[in-house]
């Protein structure tokens, strides 16, 4: 029997950018407030994230690893920068799980890192994917566009 293959899946590319305070973020703590990668896939429809950069607009070095932790909608607990990230009980319907993502490399007046290969499986409420970028060390991140990357297919 042949097998069916599907060619024609539509991706998507969509950025968030993060700005948290240069004030000590302990580990686990929110950098900026809650983003919305926009158009991230059909409407209700399900989407596997391949890839996700982070790119830092400042040459200070950030010496952290990272997690973007996912929800099909706003979760309740809208928390703001430097909030401590807890997965409190009225998130936890709209929870997606995190990606990691590792330190980022130092490239002169920009830090930068980027996963491919994660094709982690996503349900979408609507089209857009909400996150919280939160770093897992303790560090005072520069005051500057912490811009999150995620490249979708759809399924």
């Amino acid at each position: 029997m042949p097998l069916s293959v599907r060619i024609d899946n539509p991706g998507f590319s969509t950025s968030v950018t993060f700005t948290p305070a240069a004030a000590s973020h302990t580990a686990g703590d929110a950098n900026g407030a809650i983003g919305e990668f926009t158009n991230i896939g059909p409407y209700s429809g399900r989407v596997k994230i391949l890839g996700a950069s982070l790119l830092v607009n400042g040459g200070t070095n950030e010496t952290t690893a990272w997690q973007l932790h996912l929800f099909n909608v706003t979760p309740p607990s809208a928390l703001a920068d430097d909030g401590a990230f807890v997965l409190a009980a009225g998130d936890q319907a709209s929870y997606l799980g995190y990606v990691d993502l590792a330190q980022v490399v130092d490239l002169g007046d920009t830090l930068y890192i980027q996963t491919n290969n994660i094709f982690k499986p996503v349900k979408l409420a609507g089209t857009s994917l909400c996150a919280y970028l939160v770093n897992t060390t303790t560090l005072t991140p520069q005051n500057v566009a912490h811009i999150v990357t995620l490249h979708t297919e759809s399924y």
